[in-house]
């Protein structure tokens, strides 16, 4: 029997760890075993009008393990983790941790189809969801036919046992064993199916550490329960709700979880709660400023951070100058794990007026530039180029994304959108991003995405995908659109079909999905 989780947390070369204050660096696993055993009777999660403690999820964590070393799953094999935003699959997510596992989330949330897809690709050792994953049609048919152990998790109280028919691994082949890494993450998808990028300890737990730092040089806090809850609603398949639930775990805060995002309930959970500072990406600002919610059941807020996707300046304002709350933009590439750039509230309080479309200056752990898209020189500040990230967490070299920005001269990043989304109009670039931006400008326009679509003579032409505002059916006509466009943007990049959709397709993440996008417009 396993008593408790220092019998068996390891560290990332898998051996058993020593006491902390014989280790030079902590490890995530010894980290979260220290968070577990702070309070154990202290509530750990609020979900859906019940309780969870520390003490209750460190009990489930360590059956979860029990069962995997009963089904003789070595600790090497990467596990599943059905992430979806619920107290068992945290539990599930603490015990992989903590046993020393690589994390290998699996998205049961987006749909059935997708959940069993990735569990037929992933092949799996072992596979813990909770029952409704388990439910799902041919769920449990992937998972003996990829020789996946089944472990299932519930809540009200925790419940943990093998599947049936699942106790012990099936002949395979699965998926290589991967020591070095803590986890995978998932990147959004909103350009394709999303990538599994392996995250390794010492890339991790720097971006977490720092941000307990008040500036350079300080030591991080000393470990104790936060008083302030965080509310996790971004789903833990995205990055994104990855980090946040990483996060919370790492500062020893509890947390008041969502399944999915809905206005009336945050604005409920901020006003019993009162966080100084919460996280809503640029589509749920827009969702809150249309609820017309009461400022003062938001006025414990002095910040809202928001990233994933590009929020314009009007919206920021409107947002700010209503509930009295700074906003402020992060940013972090889809290569990497935690945030690259951001505001800071001292940097708001004097540029916020002069740098509003900025995504921030970058991290003072982080080194960011633009280089040129042919010759990959650095450009000077205030030209457009693909930028690169260099920095301790990731390496000694400079690491290359697939966004386009410039640089200001004091330091200030603005997103232009992507590289590979750019649409090359017979040698014109188009950002799509960019005539996006100007359509939501429209005041009978909610939303907009632009895509390319093949043309004989041009090679690529842009088409908008318009969404009207909500309770409107006054569609803007063609006309209208191209004069509005031309007051502000070159003709080359005003699109040659403006098409209205009921809704926009969207990623789990709230990021219109432009392969959906494309399929409905039939491109």
């Amino acid at each position: 029997m396993i008593a408790s989780l220092r019998d068996w947390t390891v560290d990332t070369r898998g051996s058993k760890t020593k006491d902390m204050t014989e280790e030079k660096q902590e490890t995530l696993a010894q980290r979260l075993a220290a968070v577990l055993e702070l309070d154990p009777s202290a509530a750990a999660i609020e979900y859906q009008g019940s309780s969870v403690s520390w003490g209750e999820l460190k009990a489930a964590a360590v059956e979860i393990e029990r069962l995997l070393r009963e089904a003789e799953i070595e600790r090497e094999a990467p596990i599943g983790w059905a992430a979806r935003n619920r107290p068992a699959a945290v539990a599930s997510f603490i015990a992989l941790v903590c046993g020393g596992r690589m994390v290998a989330p699996l998205r049961p949330a987006y749909n059935v189809a997708n959940f069993r897809d990735d569990i037929s690709a992933q092949k799996l050792k072992a596979v813990i969801g909770d029952p409704d994953d388990w439910a799902g049609e041919g769920v449990l048919e992937a998972a003996r036919e990829a020789g996946s152990v089944g472990i299932e998790v519930s809540h009200y109280p925790f419940s943990i046992r093998l599947i049936p028919g699942l106790e012990k691994p099936g002949t395979g082949p699965h998926r290589e064993a991967t020591p070095d890494y803590v986890l995978e993450r998932l990147t959004s998808g909103t350009t394709g199916a999303p990538k599994r990028i392996p995250v390794k300890q010492d890339a991790l737990m720097p971006s977490l550490s720092v941000s307990e730092q008040k500036k350079a040089g300080d030591e991080p806090a000393e470990l104790a329960l936060k008083a302030s809850p965080a509310l996790l609603f971004k789903p833990f398949s995205h990055a994104g709700g990855l980090f946040g639930l990483l996060l919370s775990l790492y500062q020893a805060r509890p947390i008041v979880l969502f399944e999915k995002f809905n206005v009336p309930e945050w604005v409920e959970a901020v006003a019993k709660y009162k966080p100084k500072v919460a996280s809503l990406v640029p589509a749920m600002i827009r969702m809150v400023l249309e609820a017309d919610v009461e400022p003062k059941k938001l006025a414990s807020l002095i910040a809202v951070r928001s990233g994933t996707a590009p929020l314009e300046a009007e919206v920021q304002q409107a947002f700010e100058e209503r509930f009295d709350c700074a906003v402020l933009i992060d940013y972090g590439a889809a290569e990497f794990i935690g945030g690259l750039a951001g505001w800071t509230l001292k940097d708001h309080h004097r540029f916020a007026r002069e740098k509003r479309g900025s995504v921030g200056r970058a991290k003072r752990d982080v080194n960011i530039r633009v280089v040129d898209q042919e010759n990959l020189e650095p450009r000077p500040a205030n030209e457009i180029g693909i930028v690169e990230v260099k920095s301790d967490r990731y390496g000694p070299d400079w690491i290359r994304t697939n966004d386009l920005a410039r640089i200001d001269e004091d330091g200030f990043i603005f997103l232009e959108g992507r590289a590979d989304d750019a649409i090359n109009r017979g040698g014109f670039k188009v950002l799509p991003e960019e005539v996006a931006a100007v359509l939501r400008k429209h005041p009978k326009v909610g939303d907009a995405a632009v895509v390319g679509m093949k043309d004989e003579r041009l090679g690529q032409v842009p088409i908008a995908a318009i969404e009207l505002p909500e309770g409107s059916s006054d569609a803007p006509g063609q006309e209208e659109l191209d004069s509005f466009l031309k007051e502000s943007l070159p003709s080359y990049m005003v699109p040659v079909e403006y098409r209205v959709v009921t809704t926009l397709p969207r990623t789990i993440s709230m990021k219109v999905s432009r392969p959906e996008l494309k399929s409905l417009l039939g491109l």
